[in-house]
């Protein structure tokens, strides 16, 4: 947690910054690891302990980073300090690995000014990205609220408009239908009729069609019994025919005007229903605006209540530090006054000390004076054992001295592989936290894109239901016309 702040916390630039240090760094780091693990120094170490690694804590990290340079810098007057002559082999192969160490670290430092450029570059983009980003918040700060419900409202209207045309167009096709399929029904009556007809005259006696009425009119009867001269059979049977033809324009435009109603009701009641449901659209609109106020105003309110919160915890915030201000200052001035008073007892001491010292020190030379031919002997005895006791200590610390030279030789190699074996197990660290957190991105990514996918569908879920709705309205009317022409038909069922 406290890594995913700190990168959250820092600008992209910075991170770059600091991913770019870190590499170099590690870089140098594997090379002299590298070139000390390769040594046949380091494989025949046999007076360093078995000791557990001390694993560097995250919060002296910076300080070990800081302190590389100084650190190298020192080593390398140290080993320039000590002469060849007096080198063992092991530490001679040592000194050549430093040199080789010191050497590539001076090769990649004159990669540094592409760095440079490279980092100068990504905040001049980063400067540009952020002048866009703040010119974007201008420019929605400028739009005010009016016009984005002005623009929410011609949104709504455009979709309204377009609903509006394809229930226009659904109720065309519709009508259309309709009329043809009552064309199609009289046109097939018809038919069925003449057939009938024609199969009863066919198949009938000529007595049974004797005694079959004329059906005719009572004005064409006058006139059939008025004419005393019989027409041929030509006219009387074209007379017949223009008739017919008379009765059934009669009868297409009776069933055309019972059409054209049905029509006019079913516009009349579709434009009943296009007006409600405009209304309830308007309604809803308006309800959408309440609402949107009255959350403004909750907000407005909440901001002040905790405006109000904050001034007042910032003046007891003040008050507390001027308490604490003027404690902190009367503690300050007792301390000092106790200091003063310890300081002027030490004065005291150390001047009655001192006098006391020359006291003694005049009465030693009187009585070394009176006594110094009986202590001319002594004197030189005690030069005697003084050389002697002097030499003894001087072998003694020779000794010491080399020992010390040993211990700090087997300490100076065994912390040298601390840390290098340190920076290592940093770098697998790092790299495992970077793979972490590019699968969290992509978990991330993963889930962002689903999540809109499953909205999308969800958003197209009400007009897929209106589709299947009309659908099976079609298929209702289609099976009602159907049942009329066949009342056994039975619809197959669904799958």
């Amino acid at each position: 947690m406290e890594f995913k702040d700190i990168s959250h916390s820092l600008s992209p630039c910075k991170n770059i910054i600091l991913e770019a240090k870190r590499t170099l760094i590690c870089e140098n780091i594997e090379a002299f690891a590298n070139t000390v693990l390769e040594s046949p120094l380091f494989k025949n170490l046999t007076t360093v302990e078995k000791t557990p690694l001390n694993i560097i804590d995250s919060s002296e990290e910076s300080e070990v980073l800081n302190r590389n340079s100084s650190t190298s810098s020192s080593l390398d007057n140290s080993v320039l300090s000590i002469k060849e002559e007096d080198l063992p082999p092991e530490r001679a192969l040592l000194k050549i690995y430093f040199h080789k160490w010191k050497n590539n670290i001076k090769q990649k430092s004159t990669d540094k000014p592409t760095l440079e450029k490279f980092i100068t570059n990504l905040k001049h983009y980063q400067k540009k990205s952020v002048a866009k980003v703040k010119s974007k918040k201008e420019t929605k700060q400028i739009s005010s609220p009016h016009s984005n419900f002005q623009n929410r409202y011609k949104a709504q209207t455009f979709i309204i408009n377009s609903q509006k045309a394809k229930l226009e167009e659904q109720e065309k096709i519709i009508s259309e239908l309709k009329l043809g399929i009552i064309r199609e029904d009289l046109l097939k009556s018809i038919e069925n009729t003449k057939f009938q007809i024609k199969n009863i005259f066919a198949n009938c006696s000529e007595t049974l069609l004797k005694k079959a009425p004329l059906v005719k009119s009572s004005e064409e009867r006058d006139q059939i019994m008025i004419s005393s001269q019989k027409a041929p059979k030509f006219v009387q049977h074209m007379e017949h025919r223009a008739i017919e033809r008379a009765k059934y324009r009669d009868m297409i435009l009776e069933r055309k005007k019972v059409l054209e109603e049905a029509r006019q009701r079913l516009l009349e009641e579709a434009i009943e229903k296009k007006r409600v449901l405009e209304e309830e659209e308007r309604k809803k609109n308006l309800e959408l605006i309440n609402e949107q106020r009255r959350k403004d105003l909750e907000l407005r309110k909440t901001r002040q209540k905790n405006r109000e919160i904050f001034e007042q915890k910032l003046k007891k915030a003040e008050h507390f530090y001027n308490c604490l201000l003027v404690k902190q200052c009367f503690q300050k001035l007792i301390s000092n006054y106790h200091n003063s008073l310890y300081n002027h007892s030490l004065a005291t001491s150390h001047y009655l000390h001192k006098e006391k010292l020359k006291a003694f020190k005049g009465w030693m030379g009187y009585v070394e004076s009176k006594y110094e031919i009986k202590y001319q002997i002594a004197d030189e005895h005690k030069n005697y054992k003084l050389l002697r006791h002097s030499f003894n200590i001087w072998k003694e610390f020779k000794l010491d001295c080399m020992r010390s030279r040993q211990v700090a030789e087997d300490i100076y190699d065994f912390r040298l592989t601390n840390r290098v074996f340190v920076h290592w197990y940093r770098y697998v660290c790092k790299q495992i936290m970077i793979e972490y957190k590019k699968m969290n991105i992509a978990k991330e990514h993963n889930n962002r894109r689903m999540l809109f996918h499953y909205f999308y569908l969800w958003k197209s879920l009400p007009a897929v239901l209106q589709l299947e709705k009309a659908r099976d309205e079609r298929k209702r009317k289609w099976r009602e016309k159907v049942w009329e022409v066949l009342p056994d038909f039975k619809p197959p069922e669904p799958l």
